[in-house]
């Protein structure tokens, strides 16, 4: 099911060319305008841009890479290097001195009023006499080397580990396709095909609200009520509903609103067990003919897995809007 935040993301990519990924200062990144879209019930904003992706109701397009500390995750690790004897990350980079003798110093270790002079041999030196060369000093153990190790070092908690260790996310702008935009379309027909069957029968509705009860607020995509009688109808909108997300809704329409719950399928299936529930509780199943007069139905199909039926036909709706090459 695409919760009312979800639809409302979805939507606004109808007037916003992309989501793109906003990294801020310390590293951390964020979808901004996504997040402004979801309510406080949904996930967070890469797993419902992640999920519609791989829908294809959305695309993604590759920005770049970031690291996260697997130890606190947070995000945007700095590089840093470390001696690769003792893995302290005090290595810096020294100039140093070899004299002929054999013996090799920091240049400070050779340098006098006059000029040079070997510590090692005494021999006073002149600037053609030495040969000078970079190489790491580790402060930490003395350890000398040319190379050192490579380290990410986390801001938040201080760890230093190889970037191997570190959590790799990858960071995309998000679009809609076309098979997206009549994905949408077909969510949003179904929702106001809905509302205006129930006002027909005389209820006032609230579509895309929230309600609360006992503190707790739950977005919901349609609510109808008939203030005359003293009834109240909730209204949730499935791709093909699966038995696990239509009895949450059940249990939450029943116990926190006092409300008949009302299930739409837009692809015009639902699993088995949801056919029946409908038939032992008093849940309503209807389907939203699409492809017809934009109509909804007492009748329709049932499906052994909702997931796979949902997979299969956003494929077959691909197909549908490929232009054939010529």
């Amino acid at each position: 099911m695409a919760s009312p935040g979800e639809l409302r993301l979805i939507e606004r990519l109808t007037s916003t060319e992309a989501f793109e990924p906003e990294i801020a200062d310390d590293g951390a990144v964020s979808y901004n305008d996504a997040d402004q879209c979801l309510d406080a019930t949904d996930d967070e904003p890469v797993a419902v841009l992640e999920r519609f992706t791989a829908r294809g109701v959305l695309a993604d397009e590759f920005i770049t890479k970031v690291y996260v500390c697997p130890d606190c995750a947070t995000e945007g690790l700095q590089y840093t290097t470390a001696c690769p004897a003792c893995k302290d990350p005090h290595a810096v980079q020294t100039s140093l001195v070899e004299h002929s003798c054999g013996h090799t110093g920091q240049e400070s270790e050779f340098e006098t009023d006059d000029g040079y002079r070997c510590p090692e041999c005494e021999q006073d030196l002149k600037s053609v006499d030495i040969e000078k060369k970079h190489q790491y000093v580790c402060k930490a153990c003395s350890e000398r080397f040319q190379t050192p190790d490579d380290r990410l070092r986390c801001r938040e908690c201080t760890n230093h580990l190889p970037p191997l260790e570190a959590i790799e996310r990858v960071l995309y702008r998000y679009s809609l396709t076309d098979s997206g935009r009549q994905w949408l379309d077909r969510q949003k027909r179904a929702r106001q095909t809905a509302r205006e069957t129930l006002e027909e029968r005389r209820f006032t509705t609230e579509v895309d609200t929230t309600v609360t009860d006992g503190g707790t607020s739950q977005p919901v995509h349609l609510l109808a009520r008939d203030e005359l009688m003293g009834e109240q109808r909730v209204v949730s909108i499935h791709e093909t509903p699966a038995i696990d997300d239509v009895d949450r809704f059940c249990a939450f329409a029943n116990e926190s609103l006092d409300a008949l719950p009302v299930v739409i399928t837009t692809s015009g299936a639902v699993e088995t067990d949801v056919a029946t529930r409908a038939e032992e509780t008093e849940l309503t199943v209807l389907a939203f003919d699409g492809d017809g007069e934009g109509t909804l139905e007492a009748e329709y199909e049932t499906v052994e897995n909702a997931r796979a039926h949902e997979s299969g036909l956003f494929q077959r709706l691909s197909a549908v809007l490929e232009i054939p090459s010529r």
